[in-house]
């Protein structure tokens, strides 16, 4: 997934803010690629649809591929191929003509597939007309739609409505058996198997997902509320974490750090694009991963450097603010560290502006991080321990 939509998000269309909207009138002939807080799609996009915030809503149609990464993803609008969603809340109720591939906290599929149905989470419901095959692991699955082909699910609790429909055969693999309303309907076989180890780590996740949607309110009534020194110290706190990271990487890999800032400097725009590249599709790839029990355990290792990598994505950022300042009011040569320590100053102070204006300082702080680190085409060796930091 990652390499199949790597080419067309560089030559696409790019946009960027705290508020992206594309009004019912305008219409975007190529492909399209966001990264915001929130997303208004009202209008209709000729290609694919590349997007990653917190709140995404699509309700025009778009006639390529939709990936879309955030919290709250709401798909009202026709898709003309596949779609590949990742996000705490998920809606689904405009048709797609293809593939669907969906990971989230809490998954609604309204509206009608035409190809087969690839779905992980806490909790899911199906509701629409699924043409192709079914294959589903989460915590627990209510099915009150059409499945057109075989359904394989792994769920700690399995509900067919009164309205479910069956056409081939069911294979779940659950602890307790499935709750089987009067009226729903299996055309093929039905068969269980018991697993009572796996059958906790779904359950988990479907607890984990009815806490989700309250989350971001309540962190941000507390952040509101919160005593001003409060906020400050946890800006210093950050800014000395990140000096610390910071100094390690250059006393371990220095060469490759600078190496990486440079990149930022000299390539601006393909670092933001390949940034953005990676902060929507890994994720997405790693919770896809995490669906299978196979993949299970590269898909969290993949999450957790992810975030890894996101984290230290400003050290290197700053590093090339600090030089770019540096290098131009003097020539002399300086110890690397203060480069890096003024550019975290400025990060920091940047990323506490309010309205909105920090959240978005660091995002772009993160692409152009991650982008910088994924265009290192080859192994820099460690620099030489003498090196003076």
């Amino acid at each position: 997934m990652f390499l199949g939509v790597a080419s067309t998000a560089l030559c696409s269309e790019t946009r960027s803010g705290v508020l992206v909207e594309v009004s019912e009138t305008e219409v975007i002939p190529g492909d399209l690629s966001v990264a915001c807080r929130t997303l208004m799609m009202n209008g209709e996009v000729k290609g694919d649809l590349l997007a990653g915030g917190m709140y995404l809503t699509t309700k025009n149609s778009v006639e390529g591929d939709v990936t879309l990464g955030g919290y709250s993803l709401k798909v009202g609008g026709a898709v003309g191929d596949d779609a590949r969603l990742a996000g705490a809340n998920i809606e689904i109720s405009g048709a797609i003509a293809g593939d669907l591939v969906v990971f989230g906290g809490n998954v609604k599929i309204l509206g009608d597939v035409a190809g087969d149905v690839i779905a992980g989470g806490g909790n899911i419901w199906i509701q629409g007309d699924i043409q192709g095959s079914l294959d589903v692991r989460c915590g627990n699955l209510v099915i009150a739609g059409t499945i057109g082909r075989n359904a394989v699910v792994t769920a700690s609790k399995l509900t067919l409505s009164s309205t479910a429909m069956l056409r081939g055969n069911l294979s779940y693999t659950s602890g307790r058996d499935a709750d089987r309303k009067e009226g729903a309907q299996i055309a093929g076989t039905l068969t269980k198997e018991s697993k009572g180890r796996i059958m906790v780590f779904w359950r988990l996740t479907s607890i984990l997902a009815n806490y989700l949607p309250e989350q971001p309110e309540r962190w941000k009534e507390w952040r509101n509320s919160s005593p001003l020194w409060f906020r400050i110290l946890l800006g210093f706190s950050s800014f000395v974490s990140l000096l610390i990271a910071g100094a390690v990487i250059l006393v371990v890999y220095r060469r490759h750090a600078t190496m990486v800032a440079d990149r930022i400097v000299s390539f601006p725009l393909k670092t933001l694009g390949w940034g953005l590249i990676f902060l929507v599709c890994v994720p997405i790839a790693a919770a896809i991963l995490c669906i299978s029990v196979i993949g299970l355990p590269v898909g969290l290792i993949g999450l957790a450097t992810y975030l890894v990598f996101s984290y230290i994505s400003r050290v290197y950022v700053a590093l090339a603010i600090g030089r770019g300042i540096l290098d131009r009011i003097t020539k002399q040569d300086i110890r690397i560290i203060w480069p890096l320590m003024l550019g975290l100053i400025i990060i920091t102070v940047l990323s506490s502006i309010p309205f909105y204006v920090g959240w978005l300082v660091k995002i772009i702080c993160v692409l152009f991080g991650l982008g910088g680190m994924l265009m290192m085409e080859k192994r820099v060796r460690v620099a030489p321990r003498d090196d003076t930091i």
